[in-house]
């Protein structure tokens, strides 16, 4: 289903919830209401954040909770989610629209759909609408996210000076300022540098040695010479909210000639990956395109190597990329699913190579899909030996 106008409803709180944040155009910790109807918007709040929505909310019109008699309702009915959807279905009357089909998001509470279908409401979740309305990033939201790259390429700046400055120890761990390096402190210098520019990262990664043959490992404990370093930096600018995404790879001293050849497999198939974006083209076709680089170069991924019904542990098991925006991982992706690809969207791009033994290898730049081709919105250096 495409956003052809719509009847939309979303309850959630726009901190929290990206669709809540993306219809309304309001930030609340708290829960709100939003409806579009008729091609009009109407925002609805509690009293707590009346006074700043009436200044910042976007809106054709802004209600309040007491105006919908909500916290009345909740007593009468003893129930938040049926006073919810009594406000709602009194709403969409006044609106002469109580008929009309209404489309919300996947994620809506089971206990709020209830309700709402409990007062003859006709909603349909539709979490291919609610993609579709964020994918297509504008100016504005493209700037969000090249400001939040902005910051993203300045703290890994930082985490490479700490990696240069760096001492080998005689057993090849490494010393920073007196101390064992780990990816604790690693990490923490990461995070602490994003804070102080105005993001905050939930998950970021610096994990070497074996440890990065995991996608999604952390990092703990000290760092060595010689093994890689997977950094992946994922943060959101806490004024905007639009995430960024970026990975590097790193090794202090000399790689093995067994790293080197991962990395460098893994830097063809992601400039291959580039080279194919652009609107129009399908998102596994280049997923299809960078497995079959990995392959040739002797690795093993899902394209050509899975086993019926066992999961791939070793070489590329992963999507090449996904969107970014709202959230860290939306739509589009760039995997084996069928998805065309269309102007404006902000995609990932980071094959990798995972070997248990010898560690990881990922590469990730962030892009704009344009029509004959992608703007990268990565300027940092693909820098492995440091």
């Amino acid at each position: 289903m495409k956003d052809e106008g719509q009847n939309l409803l979303v309850i959630g709180a726009p901190e929290h919830d990206a669709d809540a944040y993306h219809l309304s155009g309001f930030l609340a910790p708290d829960p709100v209401i939003c409806l579009r109807v008729d091609g009009k918007k109407y925002l609805a709040v509690s009293s707590l954040e009346y006074g700043r929505a009436s200044k910042e909310a976007p809106v054709d019109e802004l209600l309040s909770y007491e105006e919908l008699e909500i916290i009345k309702l909740a007593r009468e009915l003893k129930s938040g989610a049926k006073a919810y959807a009594a406000a709602i279905s009194n709403l969409l009357e006044r609106l002469g629209a109580n008929g009309s089909p209404i489309v919300v998001p996947a994620g809506m509470a089971v206990v709020y759909a209830d309700a709402l279908r409990e007062r003859g409401l006709e909603i349909s979740p539709d979490r291919q609408l609610y993609d579709g309305r964020r994918r297509a990033k504008t100016e504005a939201e493209i700037s969000h996210i090249e400001k939040t790259q902005g910051v993203v390429e300045a703290v890994c700046a930082h985490a490479v000076e700490i990696l240069e400055e760096s001492e080998i120890g005689d057993d090849g761990i490494l010393h920073w300022r007196g101390e064992t390096l780990t990816s604790e402190i690693l990490r923490g210098e990461i995070d602490v540098e994003l804070l102080r520019r105005g993001c905050a990262a939930d998950g970021t990664i610096a994990a070497g040695g074996p440890q990065g043959a995991d996608p999604h490992e952390r990092g703990h404990g000290p760092l060595k010479a010689g093994e890689s370093i997977i950094v992946d930096i994922f943060p959101m600018d806490l004024s905007s909210r639009y995430y960024s995404d970026m990975t590097r790879t790193f090794v202090k001293g000399d790689p093995s000639p067994e790293l080197r050849k991962m990395y460098d497999a893994v830097l063809k198939s992601q400039e291959a990956a580039l080279s194919m974006i652009r609107a129009g083209v399908n998102g596994k076709d280049v997923h299809g395109k960078v497995s079959d680089i990995l392959h040739e170069h002797g690795y093993k991924t899902d394209k050509h190597d899975r086993e019926e019904g066992k999961p791939l542990t070793e070489g590329f098991f992963h999507g090449t990329g996904h969107g970014v925006g709202l959230e860290i991982h939306e739509a589009p992706r760039v995997s084996t699913a069928d998805e065309e690809l269309i102007p404006g969207d902000v995609v990932s791009v980071e094959p990798g190579v995972y070997d248990p033994e010898a560690g990881g290898v990922r590469i990730e730049d962030l892009v704009v899909v344009t029509e004959d081709g992608c703007r990268n919105l990565t300027e940092f250096p693909k820098q492995f030996v440091v």
